[in-house]
């Protein structure tokens, strides 16, 4: 098992290679079957490790992953397939990917730790955010704390597809990630406007 103390720039992980992103703070449910990654996660378990999901796009492992940790273990049968809960720590780019480690029947990567700046002022994101009341933390709901919101909490709030996430994690400039953002928060603002007035309709007859 690769271990994982301090996490410097550069780091080892083992890896499981799946077509999914999961945001920090995101939870998500994982079935589990192959023999590699029952050893995998019975080891992660056991040590108290989280492990990486390098994005599969299409077939094609990307450089984009998800560092996740396990919560717990939701169902398991006789033969040790298991539903597990998992939940994303941190985004990462993988410099490079092994099939298999030593003595193991999964494989692990060489991650780097992504430090871009996922935080805006922009107002016209925080005014929608607060206008569709997303919840951007489980402690503090809508709350806003300071002047700057984390493009990330609106992203896993909005409940995107692993390609959208994807797009947020690529996406180039500050600005071109805010639009992006903005776009998806019109999107969901037209839709919650037309449930309204259906709402109302159906109240009305």
């Amino acid at each position: 098992m690769i271990k994982n103390r301090m996490k410097p720039q550069l780091y080892r992980i083992a890896a499981f290679p799946l077509n999914i992103v999961v945001l920090p703070g995101e939870e998500v449910p994982l079935r589990i079957f192959e023999p590699r990654y029952k050893q995998l996660v019975n080891e992660c378990m056991e040590s108290s490790l989280p492990f990486g999901i390098p994005y599969m796009n299409k077939g094609i492992m990307t450089e984009i992953g998800s560092e996740v940790e396990i919560i717990n273990i939701i169902g398991r049968n006789n033969i040790d397939d298991m539903v597990i809960m998992i939940k994303g720590k941190s985004i990462f780019k993988t410099k490079d990917f092994f099939p298999e480690l030593p003595n193991k029947l999964y494989g692990g990567i060489v991650a780097e730790a992504i430090l871009n700046d996922f935080g805006t002022t922009n107002p016209e994101l925080a005014k929608m955010v607060k206008a569709l009341k997303l919840n951007l933390s489980s402690d503090l709901g809508t709350l806003i704390i300071s002047h700057e919101i984390n493009m990330l909490d609106v992203a896993r709030s909005l409940m995107l597809k692993s390609e959208e996430k994807y797009q947020v994690l690529t996406i180039n400039g500050k600005t071109a990630k805010e639009q992006f953002i903005i776009n998806r928060l019109r999107f969901l603002e037209l839709i919650k406007n037309q449930e309204n007035k259906l709402e109302n309709n159906f109240q009305l007859n």
